[in-house]
């Protein structure tokens, strides 16, 4: 599998797993999805028939109670440090004045 193919498959599988281990049915988990106007094939999704898409991880995370940033976690490892672009980024916010506090109301002047 080339480029992004192996995360996909890899995030696709993490689906499947989390599936089994909820103690959800397919059947199940389509039909939450389905309720929530969120319907898709779960069947051709999870085989790969069917492209992945952020939104299917979504809903199908939220299906499960699982919050999104969990299911990524489970999909993807933390870097053992930052990307070159992430600590540029950081550095670039540090190096920005605060923003101004907003300065308290005036209280209504009482003769208008």
């Amino acid at each position: 599998m080339a480029g992004s193919e192996a995360e996909v498959e890899r995030a696709r599988a993490t689906l499947r797993h989390l599936i089994l281990l909820s103690g959800l049915s397919r059947r199940e988990v389509a039909r939450r999805l389905l309720e929530e106007r969120s319907g898709l094939d779960l069947g051709r999704l999870l085989c790969g028939r069917l492209d992945l898409k952020l939104r299917h991880a979504l809903d199908i995370s939220r299906v499960l109670g699982l919050h999104p940033l969990e299911f990524f976690r489970m999909v993807f490892k933390e870097p053992g440090e930052r990307s070159p672009f992430l600590r540029q980024l950081e550095d670039l916010l540090a190096a920005a004045p605060p923003a101004a506090a907003p300065s308290p109301s005036a209280p209504a002047d009482p003769t208008s």
